[in-house]
């Protein structure tokens, strides 16, 4: 089934739909709000309706009025939805049917003129089963051609009423909804074109029940993705839409053959046809014992239910494989299907929809089956959640009770069964997992009276009304053979009070998720010996979260088999996050290990399935994994399932400490509100951070404001923090975080102090990093203190066999942080491996240190190229011909060419070749090292590709195939960036690091200065044009960036150096300029930019301007210096050529008319730009980059 067709049929039908439906409201007199001018309301009148001027039947009236009614309680956005799904719903079954010639075509087009059959066939006389109000009003309209879309909405409704299947599946539908059929509904190109003529669904995928499933899936992910983009907690109207995802067909046939299928097998141990036909069956280890086995003693005894059904796709699986057995075992075609559908088979689901199309699928497979199924006869048991009791509007409910069992109740079982009514005012909310805590005696009651009043056609209103009640009552506290289930994902954090309360009280171990929570069902309501399935998130078998769960899992039932699916099972779901897995757990205790399949590494869906199959058959290595037994799980902290560990790891895990014990994990602060609280370093003064305080107290005596805080950052091993390099603001010791009551500080102890941090969201690999002293840290960048042996330690976290110890206990794209530090740990005093580390450290510094973003950036790294660079490459090439061929080579080295750009970046490059590799090979080593301090020689290899090194990622390489190759272009990027922070005075060139990084700068520190004997002057006022050659400016950045180049390289190579500029650009320094450098420089600071961009709508002009130098005249300043003349060049060049008209080249005209656009522009950017200059805007830079930007308005290019 190709689910990318039938998403997109779906979605679009849905939105055709609801357009259609708004439009019609609109026409019914209601506004978008859902409100009625009074001369649009219809007037009930003696024989009819009056309405806007036109007389209709009384019928239309109670239509309209229901409609209003309905919109004043649920709001006209629900009403389209509700609208628009009961149309898509009824003609997409009816479609279904049809093409299971199940019907006869009513929706099929009769003519060109897309008339339905069911409309020309009702014109010739013959009109579907219906009230004689009804029929009247179909025989008048049918005169009129004109209004075949009132005939429509008219015929299909009374033939859904009078459909057995649509009228038991999806009951009546509301009587305005007749109303709301869209006038376009039968126009070309709508729904029901699309339905008829659709290319989405083929005949083959019409035939299957799962069609119906899917359909809705896809018809509410708009809806799914609405609740989840709100984030926060779901409502109750609300949990089904996000609740909502069907499972890969393959993945319910294991789960239905491993717990109904191996039950029959376990009591006809010799049956092997059926066996062989099922692809998906496990075998077991060792057979049954007696005490283990679940008897049964007829067919009709096995009790099967999915207590979170959907639309009934695991149901269909269940009920072919009954069928499959009830055949086998003799029965006729419809005896089985209703020893099924009345024993066999119970589904419940909260989603009163979800129940309706689970109820079409099973009958639609029935018809299959049987045709004799069509009248409805005999239906599946589904259930939904009842209306709740009303003590206000219903009567008293001990007397209703006593109606109900007709004298045979007790007091004690009211008071049990008034329980049940009151918890069931929360249905809604609580599904499936509403305990019913009634006697055996009272449930006997309930099943005896039940059965009584199901076999009564005639029963009093208010037994009939809560039927649905005592149904549910009775299937929540049965006690089933097998539950196969893909239950809700809902973390505890999305759950209503009312859930979240429920949860808590009920399923404690299980709070965590409410998959989790349906694993504590399962057990509650399998009958001893049963046996669950399940496909749900991965979570529970590794995280501390769910470690009470897991432990009494493992302690009192046993998991038979597993799929270990990880991410990607869910094609229609993408990306890592959703991970999963599917298992079978039986209600006893067993000494039987259990058998795992690895099919983490499947690629997609199909290719798991691929794995799987293989694996039962060749039993493949690494993906296969019989006899495992539990007691292995209770071996590693935690407990987790990790049934892949080899004998030698679970050894390890028992005879060492964990590293917890020498290097305790802290979390630290959450800020409740990071807008307020931090900033990018470079947002603000740089007088105003504390750089490397010690300790709190020498913090809070300096009365600095901002402070080092490290927020997890990015993937990176051994020293750096995030591009971003954030600042807090603790302030005489955080006083104004201290008291913000939403902030949470944790572990204040260990601020300022040196250690070791590590990201609490990572990737396939954990990174660890040197944190120095000076920094407060974050939620998401926990850190540990070791007291000694730091280097060493750091080294064991960023080894292979810490990332092979972890994955055990934390194979998540989180890391937990009490489960990262229980691997075992086994300390050495080994030089060896702590001079591997600091040197690793230092080179990871000095990559980080070589861009600006780094609060210890001194210079480009091409500009530090020198003489003693070149010395030390040309030693390491000595080194390197000697290591490998065991032969000393003496080069004689030409001379140095520092006036050369291109000299200086193949220097560059050599050495931090170099440095990578060197770091490659350390990280190799420390492998080595730890591999054999552990004895993993014969699981691990120590090799590292170079993927896995964490410098140069800023642009300035690519790998591929293990290779290394670098991009001139980031290079040169870098070098223009660093050549406008010396124009704007944020650099000196005569002296390393940040030069003016704070407002009101002193003449002496914007002075001109002398560099390699030439002079260097620094803008005097912060701002720079970004504009073409020709706008008349001699500061432009293009003529700056040229002499630049000639004070730094000389003038011996200047043209040969401004020419590899533009050859590492692929275009002109003056195009990079105007097009690129702003947006390049965005990005390197990540959307928090110090440069301004001040430009006009097009950019014909286009300046920036130093934020830390920008003061309340900055604005004139570049109205009066830079846009007044610049509009007057324009006007001078328009002039020369007004002059000269008459003969005026083509290009020339082109060039006037460019011109005469560029003037427009810019006249209209100096009327707002002049408004912004009279205010006189001045700013704190401690608000940061995104407060005081957003105070220029439109005259500063957006940021986003």
């Amino acid at each position: 089934m190709d689910t990318n067709r039938i998403k997109r049929f779906a979605t679009e039908a849905r939105n055709i739909l609801k357009a259609g439906i708004a439009a019609k409201i609109t026409t019914l007199g209601f506004n978008k709000k859902g409100n009625v001018a009074e001369e649009h309301r219809p007037q009930l009148m003696q024989g009819g309706t009056l309405w806007n001027g036109q007389f209709y039947t009384e019928g239309f009236y109670h239509q309209w009025m229901s409609l209003y009614n309905r919109i004043q309680q649920k709001g006209i956005n629900e009403v389209y939805e509700e609208a628009a799904y009961t149309w898509f719903n009824r003609l997409c079954a009816i479609r279904i049917l049809q093409k299971n010639n199940l019907c006869s075509p009513v929706l099929q087009y009769a003519d060109a003129a897309r008339t339905p059959i069911i409309v020309d066939e009702a014109r010739q006389g013959h009109l579907p089963q219906m009230k004689e109000d009804i029929r009247q009003r179909i025989v008048e309209l049918l005169d009129d051609d004109t209004k075949v879309t009132e005939q429509f909405a008219l015929l299909i409704t009374a033939w859904c009423h009078d459909n057995p299947i649509l009228n038991q599946c999806f009951g009546s539908m509301a009587d305005y909804t007749e109303l709301l059929l869209p006038n376009d509904i039968l126009a070309k190109g709508k729904f029901m074109d699309m339905l008829n003529h659709t290319e989405f669904i083929t005949d083959e995928e019409f035939q299957s029940p799962e069609l119906i499933g899917w359909l809705y899936q896809f018809y509410i992910s708009e809806r799914k993705d609405e609740v989840f983009a709100k984030k926060g907690k779901f409502e109750a109207d609300e949990i089904p839409a996000a609740t909502q995802i069907f499972t890969p067909n393959w993945i319910v046939k294991y789960m239905v053959q491993n717990t109904v299928g191996r039950i029959y097998l376990d009591n006809n141990p010799y049956e092997t046809t059926l066996q062989k036909k099922w692809r998906y069956l496990v075998n077991q280890t060792e057979k049954p014992t007696p005490e283990n086995l679940l008897k049964y003693n007829e067919l009709t005894d096995l009790k099967v239910a999915d207590l979170a059904c959907g639309s009934g796709h695991i149901l269909n699986e269940c009920f072919d494989l009954f069928y499959d057995l009830y055949i086998a075992e003799g029965y006729g075609r419809g005896e089985a299907i209703e020893n099924i559908f009345r024993h066999n088979l119970t589904g419940i689901d909260l989603d009163n929809r979800a129940k309706q199309l689970a109820t079409f699928a099973l009958l639609l497979k029935a018809c299959q089956k049987d045709s004799s199924f069509a009248d409805a006869h005999c239906l599946p048991n589904i259930l939904t959640m009842p209306k709740p009791w009303n003590e206000e509007t219903d009567e008293n409910l001990n007397d209703f009770l006593s109606l109900y069992f007709q004298g045979e109740n007790t007091s004690s079982q009211n008071e049990e069964l008034a329980a049940c009514f009151e918890l069931m005012h929360n249905a809604d909310s609580l599904g499936s997992i509403m305990k019913f805590d009634i006697s055996d005696s009272t449930r006997l009651l309930v099943k005896q009276t039940t059965d009584y009043w199901c076999n009564q056609e005639i029963m009093p209103d208010a037994v009939r009304l809560q039927l649905p009640a005592f149904e549910l009552i009775l299937a929540l506290t049965e006690k089933y053979d097998a539950l196969v289930m893909n239950p809700p994902y809902m973390g505890g954090g999305n759950m209503n009070e009312v859930l979240s309360k429920y949860v808590k009280a009920n399923y404690e171990e299980g709070k965590g998720d409410l998959f989790s929570t349906f694993m504590l069902l399962a057990i509650d309501r399998l009958a001893d010996n049963g046996k669950y399935s399940m496909i749900n998130m991965q979570s529970w078998m590794f995280l501390s979260s769910f470690e009470k769960l897991r432990t009494s899992l493992l302690k009192n039932y046993h998991i038979e088999n597993m799929l270990h699916l990880g991410p990607r099972t869910f094609d229609e779901l993408s990306g890592e996050v959703v991970q999963n897995t599917s298992f079978v757990v039986a209600k006893n205790k067993s000494d039987e290990g259990g058998v795992y399949f690895r099919l983490v590494d499947g690629k997609n869906c199909a290719e798991k399935k691929d794995m799987f199959l293989q694996a039962l058959q060749e039993h493949t290595a690494k993906v296969y994994y019989p006899n495992v037994p539990q007691s292995n799980f209770e071996k590693i902290p935690g407990c987790p399932i990790g049934y892949w560990v080899s004998p030698n790891i679970l050894k390890i895990f028992t005879s060492n400490l964990a590293l917890s014990a020498v290097a305790s994990p802290c979390v630290g602060l959450q800020t409740a509100d990071n807008a307020r609280f931090l900033r990018s370093w470079f947002e603000v003064s740089r007088s105003r951070i504390g750089f490397g305080f010690e300790n709190a107290a020498s913090a809070a005596r300096s009365r600095l404001k901002w402070f080092p805080y490290n927020k997890g950052g990015d993937v990176r091993r051994w020293y750096g923090l995030s591009l971003s390099e954030n600042i807090i603001d603790w302030y005489n010791d955080g006083e104004i975080l201290k008291s913000f009551k939403p902030a949470v500080i944790r572990n204040p102890g260990y601020y300022f102090t040196d250690g070791i941090t590590f990201p609490r969201i990572g990737s396939n690999l954990f990174y660890a990093r040197i944190l120095q002293p000076g920094f407060i840290f974050d939620c998401n960048g926990p850190s540990c203190f070791p007291q000694e042996k730091k280097e060493y330690i750091l080294g064991f976290l960023n080894s292979k066999v810490m990332q092979q110890l972890l994955f055990i206990l934390c194979p998540t794209l989180s890391f937990q942080i009490g489960d990262s530090f229980k691997v075992p740990y086994i300390g050495k005093n080994n030089d060896y491996i702590n001079h591997c580390v600091q040197q690793n450290i230092n080179i990871s510094k000095q990559d980080w240190d070589n861009h600006e973003t780094s609060w210890d950036f001194e210079t480009n790294p091409l500009l530090a190229v020198n003489e003693n660079t070149y010395i030390d490459n040309i030693r390491h090439e000595e080194k390197l011909h000697e290591k490998e061929t065991d032969k000393h080579i003496c080069i004689n080295p030409a001379a140095p060419q520092l006036g050369s750009l291109k000299w200086r970046m193949e220097q560059y490059k050599t050495k931090w070749e170099h440095l990578f590799m060197q770091l490659h090979e350390n990280e190799e080593e420390l492998n080595r090292q730890f591999i054999d301090i552990y004895g993993l020689q014969d699981e691990l290899t120590p090799d590292v590709t170079l993927s896995e090194i964490t410098i140069l990622q800023q642009g300035e390489i690519n790998i591929a195939d293990d290779s290394l190759s670098w991009n001139d272009e980031v290079l040169m990027k870098q070098l223009i960036s660093f050549a406008v922070g010396c124009m704007l005075g944020r650099y000196r060139l005569d002296k390393p690091g940040l030069h003016i990084a704070h407002p009101n700068p002193t003449d002496e520190e914007t002075a001109s200065y002398t560099f390699n004997g030439q002079s260097w002057e620094i803008d005097d006022d912060g701002i720079m044009p970004l504009m073409a050659n020709d706008c008349g400016f001699s500061d432009n950045a293009s003529y700056r960036f040229a002499d630049f180049l000639r004070v730094v390289l000389g003038e011996e190579l200047h043209v040969e150096n401004l020419n590899y500029v533009e050859q590492c650009l692929g275009k002109t320094i003056e195009q990079y300029f105007v097009k690129d450098f702003w947006k390049d420089h965005k990005k390197m600071y990540q959307n928090r930019p110090i440069y301004w961009l001040f430009a006009s709508k097009k950019g014909s002009f286009q300046v920036i301007a130093y934020m830390h130098r920008m003061n309340a005249y900055t604005v004139e300043r570049i109205r009066a210096k830079y846009l007044l003349p610049f509009i007057e060049h324009l006007e001078q060049e328009i002039n020369k050529l007004d002059l000269r008209r008459a003969e005026l080249t083509t290009k020339e005209s082109k060039q006037l008319q460019t011109l005469q656009k560029q003037l427009d522009e810019c006249r209209e950017y100096h009327e707002r730009l002049q408004v912004v200059a009279e205010q006189a805007i001045s700013f704190n830079l401690d608000d940061g980059v995104t407060v005081n930007y957003a105070k220029f308005g439109d005259v500063l290019q957006k940021i986003k």
